[in-house]
């Protein structure tokens, strides 16, 4: 999809006038995330079966919510990949200035550089470029219970994984603005590997877009059990009509549900995923990361 420019916007907002007071404006982001994490235990001996009991009890909510669409098909089995996010220990400074780094191996093999910020311009503007192979930029709102920030982000195909911030920014050019911080070391954030277990399947027809449901579990370190679980859907903007106000209504309608889905399945963190990692306390770093 083409990406409209501040300028190109405003230009086009004087030209048309009133004429297009009618019309949604154009968005700048390619999807919207809504994302909610749950009870883990609850997939504890059998998450195929709770998934299913999950996506019963979501279906149930939104009867009760009057939600004028279904959905449709049942989670299966998907990608698996072991991840590790990258920081500086005890200070955490690629976090407190809104960046993120993720490397992912298994049935996807790359590394992401991320800059997430409520501001939706300055998330737009700000350079998260790579100089890696089969680079792909985006910009995604993604909400959660107690937010809503636009998360920019460049994967690209990964080579080595950077252990120093000047290391980062040789493969992402747009690090540069951590420059003041180059000979700092980077190390996996609480020590740990995550290994992903992704569950999809279940869409929802809301109109000029379809909203694609996931089921996401962590397990820390190679463990039998899920520490994180969560579960998302995703709505692609339409390269004509962006984001209707039909799509945007039942969007809401689809988040309230799995914000509160009932049956014991939702838990008070509603912070996602990357934040709960942060605050992970594991026994390498028995304080926290970022302490």
């Amino acid at each position: 999809m083409m990406k409209r420019t501040v300028l190109s916007l405003l230009s086009a907002t004087l030209l048309l006038g009133a004429t297009a007071s009618h019309a949604n404006t154009p968005a700048y982001v390619d999807s919207k995330e809504y994302k909610v994490l749950l009870d883990p235990t609850r997939f504890a001996s059998n998450p195929s079966s709770a998934a299913a009991t999950l996506l019963h009890d979501v279906s149930v909510r939104l009867s009760a919510l009057a939600f004028d669409k279904t959905i449709s098909g049942s989670f299966s089995a998907g990608d698996r990949d072991t991840l590790a996010y990258y920081d500086t220990p005890h200070s955490c400074s690629l976090m407190s200035r809104g960046y993120t780094v993720r490397t992912r191996a298994g049935d996807h093999n790359d590394i992401q550089f991320k800059f997430r910020h409520a501001d939706e311009e300055l998330a737009y503007w700000t350079d998260v470029s790579g100089a890696g192979k089969n680079k792909e930029t985006k910009l995604e709102t993604d909400v959660t219970p107690g937010s809503l920030v636009l998360a920019h982000s460049t994967k690209q195909d990964a080579t080595t994984t950077p252990t120093t911030v000047s290391a980062l920014i040789k493969q992402f050019p747009g690090a540069s603005a951590l420059s003041d911080i180059s000979t700092a070391g980077l190390s996996p954030v609480a020590g740990v590997t995550v290994t992903q277990q992704e569950y999809d399947g279940p869409e929802s027809d809301i109109g000029q877009s379809v909203a694609e449901f996931t089921l996401t579990l962590w397990y820390v370190n190679g463990a039998s059990t899920p520490a994180l679980a969560e579960l998302s859907f995703r709505v692609e903007a339409d390269a004509d009509n962006y984001f209707t106000t039909p799509v945007l209504t039942r969007s809401q309608t689809l988040n309230k549900a799995i914000g509160s889905i009932g049956n014991g399945w939702n838990i008070a963190n509603d912070g996602g995923k990357t934040s709960w990692l942060y605050a992970y306390k594991s026994s390498t770093y028995p304080n926290g990361f970022c302490n």
